[in-house]
Order: structure tokens, then sequence, then C-alpha cells
């Protein structure tokens, strides 16, 4: 069935209604508090366990939970009941609104799969955004996904019944090579053509539990050059975000990291943003000191909304990038965690309660009709 959605350019729909107002205010009132802490599937498994209910490599180390828990949304398009690295949605359904409920805040990112070819979020081939925009083979198939993404969203409800909100950061890191919606996939215009439907479908689904976050993968000194490049616009953003990781053959972390962060938060206040270090870490970690000899320093002058440590694989061996107990780091994360700028979870919901601001949504405000935008999509639910 064909419907006609009409669109205006305004400011980010998050920013005006439904439960994601109410975490865009939140946020904005801890982004100047300190640094939120966040590990990638924190609650769902960890380096030698998966699965427990109440477990946290991070709470193991600290005694606290991260303030932000990351999840993955890679193989729902698919119709699969498992994500790409295992964990099922039911799980993960549960364990977002359980952080949420404990006062944490969520944060999803997606690596589909290559929508011509069915292969995964790595291979280039077909010209799948080309296919994607220009209602080719691939449309019907992202638009399923589309639908996939928007249903689980929905289903998102606490214990009253009102929606969760989750940060939202889809074609991630386009300013790489990596990824079929990357530089070798598509052009910088039709990168942000893709972005722009992602978010006009979501909306005219009318979801109001989406934070919207557009992240840059950068460390090449060029973070204005590609943010401006491939910026879909500031009336589809809520939150500007990089990805920058560490390696043994990595010459100087450090240093990146405060530049390209430094760039980030002058370009966020210039568009009137909050800005996040989306995704960051160092897979394999050989360095006992590395989260108060480098990571801290290179923070500590821009002071990011967040930082969000990547994975620590049960089942891959060379897929941890965050602290755990077991490994030789741990110490010296329980002393960057004593930091009193990194924010934890009892950290956020004591800054929540010193600024006023409520954890749940206004039913009220779930009702708010979302804004008229104008031009004509007709999108093929």
């Amino acid at each position: 069935m064909a419907f006609v959605v009409i669109l205006m350019a305004v400011t980010s729909y998050a920013q005006t209604t439904g439960s994601a107002a109410a975490l865009i205010n939140r946020l904005r009132g801890l982004q100047d508090k300190g640094v939120m802490i966040g590990h990638q599937d924190d609650t769902v498994y960890g380096t030698t366990w998966h699965y427990e209910s109440g477990r946290s490599d991070v709470l193991s180390i600290c005694g606290d939970y991260p303030a932000v828990v990351g999840f993955e949304l890679g193989r729902i398009e698919t119709g699969a009941d498992k994500n790409l690295d295992g964990v099922p949605f039911d799980l993960m359904r549960r364990e977002i609104i359980k952080h949420h409920e404990r006062g944490g805040i969520v944060t999803l990112c997606w690596h589909p799969v290559n929508f011509v070819t069915g292969k995964n979020h790595k291979d280039l081939s077909g010209n799948p955004v080309k296919s994607i925009l220009k209602r080719g083979n691939a449309n019907r198939a992202f638009n399923t996904a589309l639908n996939r993404v928007a249903a689980f969203l929905a289903s998102l409800k606490d214990s009253k019944g009102q929606t969760v909100p989750v940060i939202f950061r889809p074609w991630h890191e386009m300013s790489g090579d990596w990824f079929w919606w990357g530089t070798k996939g598509c052009s910088s215009g039709q990168y942000k053509e893709l972005f722009i439907y992602t978010y006009r479908y979501m909306m005219a689904k009318g979801l109001k539990n989406i934070v919207w976050c557009y992240s840059l993968g950068s460390n090449r000194q060029d973070t204005r050059l590609k943010f401006n490049m491939f910026y879909p616009g500031d009336e589809y953003v809520d939150i500007i975000g990089i990805d920058i990781y560490d390696a043994v053959s990595k010459k100087n972390y450090m240093g990146d990291v405060q530049r390209e962060l430094m760039a980030l938060k002058n370009i966020a206040q210039e568009h009137k943003k909050l800005f996040a270090f989306t995704e960051t870490g160092f897979k394999n970690n050989p360095e006992s000191d590395w989260y108060t000899r480098k990571l801290l320093p290179a923070i500590n002058e821009s002071q990011p909304l967040y930082v969000l440590l990547w994975r620590n694989a049960w089942n891959l061996k060379n897929e941890n990038y965050g602290p755990a107990p077991d490994k030789k780091q741990a110490p010296d994360f329980k002393r960057f965690s004593a930091n009193p700028r990194m924010l934890f979870l009892k950290n956020i919901n004591e800054k929540n309660a010193e600024n006023g601001n409520s954890l749940n949504t206004n039913a009220d405000e779930e009702k708010k009709e979302r804004p008229v935008p104008e031009g004509v999509i007709h999108f093929n639910f």
C-alpha cells in the first residue's frame, strides 16, 4: 500500500516531541558535567561469560554499570532472531529496557547486509546505495529492513508502557572505505540522500524515541572536510560523533584523538549539536595503563558527551577492546573510573536529580503530533 508523506525542513524531530525530546534535554544537562563512559554489549556478554542477567565487565571492575550501553542491530534487516554477533534480539530488547529503567542511556548502531548481494556490510559490490535511491532492486529490501528496525524500536516499552529513547547511529564511518555506504560504495551526495531517506522513512512511521547520531571515522586531520562532505543537514541530526581506535601500529593515538575531538567540538558548537566519542578502544590491548595514560588525557580537553568503548567478545579472542576484570588493564580502569569527570550510571542519576530532569517521558508528550514537513515523498510501507 502506498502512502504519501508530507515533509518539511525543521529542527531534528527528536528535539521536538516524545521520549527522544526528553533524552535530548537530559543529554544537554549532562554535556558539561563530565564524560559518560559507555561500553558496547556490556550487559549481554564479556570476555568470560555471556547471557547472564545482571553481569557486566565494567560493573565487575568498578562497582557500577557504564552510563551508556551500545547494541548492534545488524541482521535484524534479514528477519533473523539474532544479530550479527549472535545476540538474540529478544534478549537485546530486555537489556535495553533494563538499562533505561536503571537510568542508563542506550545507543544503537547498524551494520546491515548489502541489499543487492545479500552479503555482509563490508561487501562493496553491486552499487547498493544507488539501487536503493533509484528505486532499484534493493529498494524493496531496504524498505523491509527499515520496517523491521522501526518495529523493534517501537517495541521498546518500559514498565509504564512508555517508549524507551535510544541514540540511533546509522551509516557511521562513512568517511572510510570499508562499508558499502562509505567512500568506495557511494558518492557523498548519495550518502546524504541515504541518511535523509532513512530519517524520513523512520519518522513517517511515527517513532518518537529516536535521537539521531551522525558519526565519522577519521584520524587523518580531515574531520572538518569530511564532516562537511557527508553531513545531511542540521534538521536530520541531534548528535555528531567520531570513531577512532588505538592499535599497536598507531603512532599517536592520544594526539589524534585530542586534535579530532577538538575539531568536532568546534563544529558541534557551530551547529548547536551535542558531540560524542562514538567508538574507541584498543584491540587486545597490551598496555596496562592505557586508560589513565592515553584515554584520559586524550578526552580531557574536549570533554565529549560520552565515550563508547568497543566490545569484549566472549567467543572471539581477537575481538576484545574494552575493560574486563581478567585483563591487565583492570586496575588502571578502576583508577580511571575514580576520576570525578568520568561518569558512570550512578553518577548520571545523581546529576539527573541535581538538574531536576525526569528519566521518564511524560505521557502527554508522547501524544504530541509530529511537525508537518514540506515536500512529498512516496513510501511503500
